[in-house]
């Protein structure tokens, strides 16, 4: 059952992220306007699901002791070097950003992003994600079902990203979708890798709920809130925060928050 369930929530966070990347394509000025609301609503999400369902869990799991903490803090670090490393590497961010306008500028720098150094960031990214899920999925079904949300949520700006970057690299549209579907891949191998685990030693999957925790509070403080910090209309800024609220709200509705 949780394998059935597991796959399903990847497949439909798969979905719904290259469902994205191919509005995009037809839709493109509409969608710009509303990504920053999209992200705004992944923060909330990502932030609740990791303060108050898989830490929560986490620590009724592991203890409130130094170990819990410690693989909190170790992920959100870890991921800070891979994120650099990668970059120095390839010069490929692994959070690719939609530009606000139709105009593309190249920035200074002793890099330039290649496709496939995209697509490598982005299939890393997809491995963890899909981990995540399964990772969920083993603590239970209800937490597996609200982390793929959040992880849906913020797959689909993650995605057009994707989408977007490579157009403007003269990949034409098809190419561009197709390598984008292709990132998303590697989900289900982090899926099926943690399942596997799972099913060999219980105690090293609580292990990782921390870990899970830890990227989703990443993701969304350093990857996602840089780039709402911009915005300076404040009917848009607004309608920001009642974005991120409202992600919040959702994630505590679903999990019965209220009743625990």
């Amino acid at each position: 059952m949780i394998f059935l369930s597991s796959t399903v929530a990847v497949f439909g966070v798969q979905a719904a992220a290259v469902g994205a990347a191919w509005i995009l394509r037809r839709r493109e000025a509409a969608l710009r306007r509303q990504l920053p609301f999209i992200v705004s609503l992944a923060v909330g999400v990502l932030l609740a699901t990791a303060l108050l369902h898989l830490l929560p869990e986490a620590v009724a799991t592991l203890g409130n002791g130094t170990r819990t903490w410690a693989l909190l803090g170790g992920s959100m670090l870890a991921l800070f070097a891979l994120e650099r490393i990668f970059f120095a590497i390839t010069g490929s961010h692994a959070e690719p950003e939609i530009e606000p306008s139709h105009e593309h500028h190249h920035h200074g720098g002793g890099h330039s992003t290649r496709p496939m150094s995209l697509v490598m960031a982005s299939m890393l990214h997809s491995f963890v994600d899909g981990a995540a899920v399964g990772v969920a999925f083993l603590a239970g079904t209800r937490i597996g079902w609200i982390t793929a949300l959040a992880i849906a949520l913020h797959e689909i700006p993650h995605r057009m990203g994707d989408f977007a970057v490579l157009v403007h690299l003269k990949l034409s549209p098809a190419r561009a979708l197709r390598l984008a579907a292709l990132a998303g891949v590697p989900s289900f191998l982090g899926l099926a890798a943690v399942l596997y685990a799972g099913t060999m030693r219980t105690q090293n999957i609580a292990l990782l709920l921390p870990v899970s925790a830890g990227s989703f509070l990443y993701i969304a403080t350093a990857n996602l809130l840089p780039e709402l910090q911009e915005e300076c209309r404040w009917s848009r800024v607004v309608l920001q925060i009642l974005c991120l609220v409202a992600g919040v709200a959702l994630v505590m509705l679903a999990g019965g928050f209220a009743q625990s």
